[in-house]
């Protein structure tokens, strides 16, 4: 069953996140859709160093969980 709450602070789609997992920042990634509930579907923009950086690329698109990253919105967001 499809959860459809919004999160506080949900993630707005076409803006541009750095996604952070346990304090390492691990890529900037635009949101391309969230209709509510626990995920949004993302693409990567730009992967930045971290101990997970080979497992992502650059252009992957990927449905994220959210309650287990941390967003926070870049400035230069669209």
């Amino acid at each position: 069953m499809k959860h459809t709450h919004i999160l506080k602070n949900a993630p707005e789609v076409n803006k541009i996140y750095t996604v952070e997992y346990e304090g390492n920042e691990l890529y900037e990634a635009k949101i391309l859709d969230y209709q509510g509930g626990c995920w949004a579907k993302v693409k990567i923009e730009n992967v930045l160093p971290s101990p997970n950086e080979k497992m992502y690329k650059a252009g992957q698109e990927f449905d994220l969980k959210l309650g287990y990253y941390k967003l926070f919105e870049n400035s230069d967001s669209e």
